[in-house]
């Protein structure tokens, strides 16, 4: 019992110092273009729009309402976006009202305690929020909890591979700057202009501050592979779907035949080796490998090897600054 006291207040200090930070330094502060990104990102997971639209949507950790607001606009019949930051959940709502989008409500609560009904949602997902929460775990089973059978699962973490030059660049800071996340933010500015630099370009300029804090004046993260989520689908009846980025090799030679990489290329800027990357293999994909497709004409992406998983995670070392995290998807068994 002492143990799990101790436990919880670790996690409520954790959530004291992240709510803090993204309500004095809401990320991305509105003005994410969730259109040149979700189209590539969702084709290469396995999603089709039939799984989203005319259905019911959960976002857990919604921040400034950028996905929530693309689903509500994308044919989604009702959304619903959680988070704890008032900072963020203001935005989120004045960009709802000035959209004059009303299928979306945003509702401030702990995904870790998580006050919605079991199998509710037709869609639950939540990107790049678990991993600061101090219980990822727990976060992803209530993800879980509140699917209804049949319906999709998406989670997205750090990776411990990509995660773990730009992470080197975090503990020198932390080191210099210790538990004042201005002083890190300093010095991060001093010691990495190449790097903010190229994730400034990333968001197109928008938000600098913003993203400094976001990346180097974080309280609490945590880093995860891919066979641990994949052990964590398992655990909660979920089938998995695919990956982005893919966890196969031959996977990526079909996601760079997609017509859809052609918007999402726009998010390379400030990454010119990845552009480069991602262009020769969108010329080599005039040869693609067939996918499989099942009835409704979606494809079926093998679950990957232990191999492939530590193969493409040690590739994704070398482009960890653009792709620190991985997004997972699946669907919870009938």
């Amino acid at each position: 019992e002492y143990l799990r006291l101790e436990e919880e207040e670790r996690i409520r200090e954790i959530q004291k110092k992240v709510v803090g930070m993204y309500s004095e330094h809401p990320w991305p502060g509105g003005t994410r273009n969730a259109d040149e990104e979700m189209g590539w990102r969702l084709r290469v997971l396995g999603i089709q729009k039939e799984d989203y639209q005319g259905k019911r949507v959960l976002e857990m950790g919604c921040g400034t309402g950028e996905y929530a607001l693309w689903y509500a606009v994308n044919g989604a019949k009702e959304v619903v976006g959680v988070d704890l930051s008032d900072g963020s959940l203001a935005i989120a709502r004045e960009s709802a009202v000035t959209k004059q989008i009303k299928n979306v409500q945003f509702i401030k609560q702990d995904v870790l305690n998580l006050d919605l009904p079991d199998n509710s949602f037709d869609y639950a997902y939540s990107v790049g929020m678990l991993m600061i929460t101090g219980d990822p775990y727990r976060g992803f089973q209530h993800l879980c909890r509140v699917t209804k059978p049949g319906g999709i699962v998406i989670v997205s973490l750090y990776n411990a591979y990509s995660r773990f030059i730009l992470r080197i660049k975090q503990t020198i800071c932390k080191i210099l700057g210790g538990d004042d996340i201005d002083k890190r933010v300093r010095i991060a500015k001093w010691l990495f202009p190449l790097t903010i630099n190229s994730l400034d370009k990333r968001y197109h300029g928008v938000n600098t501050e913003e993203i400094i804090y976001d990346i180097f004046g974080f309280p609490h993260e945590s880093v995860h592979t891919a066979g641990e989520v994949l052990q964590w689908f398992d655990k909660n009846n979920i089938d998995y779907i695919g990956s982005f980025a893919p966890l196969r090799l031959k996977d990526y030679i079909y996601a760079f035949s997609l017509p859809e990489y052609k918007e999402f290329r726009a998010t390379f800027s400030g990454f010119p080796l990845m552009r480069l990357v991602g262009d020769f293999l969108s010329r080599l994909s005039t040869t693609v490998l067939k996918p499989k497709f099942n009835k409704e004409g979606g494809v079926i992406f093998e679950r990957p090897s232990e191999f492939s998983m530590l193969l493409c995670q040690l590739i994704w070392l070398f482009f960890g600054t653009r792709f620190n995290c991985f997004t997972v998807a699946g669907r919870k068994k009938r």
